[in-house]
């Protein structure tokens, strides 16, 4: 399996076009965390069911032959929002602009007023 991975230098977010696949370690790096709080973090979005465990992670061989855990881009977007460093708030940032905004246009509104006198705006 050719896996994607996110990298963060603190200034830019650079993402693969591959499916995005990665271990603990290195989802650590990308927030600059743990391995182990990562590990602690999966295991409570797993818990609380925000996500589906087989959904989102794999049980992989890894390019040097040893196998591990990994986990997709929907379990590393629900982890940026549970560490508050530097990186993942870029992350965060990142990925809010890459979210689809509809273009928003002037909307005319009539008021109407009871009375003497009618006001338009």
């Amino acid at each position: 399996m050719k896996r994607g991975i996110i990298y963060n230098n603190g200034y830019s977010i650079k993402i693969p076009n591959d499916e995005i696949w990665m271990t603990a370690w290195e989802i650590a790096d990308l927030f600059y965390v743990t391995p182990n709080s990562i590990n602690h973090a999966v295991k409570r979005v797993l818990k609380e069911g925000v996500l589906i465990e087989s959904q989102v992670c794999r049980y992989t061989c890894l390019g040097s032959g040893n196998y591990a855990d990994v986990y997709n881009m929907e379990m590393v977007i629900a982890l940026s929002f549970r560490f508050d460093t530097g990186h993942s708030i870029l992350f965060r940032r990142w990925l809010i602009q890459k979210i689809p905004t509809p273009n928003r246009s002037k909307i005319q509104i009539l008021i109407t007023l009871s009375g003497k006198e009618q006001h338009f705006c």
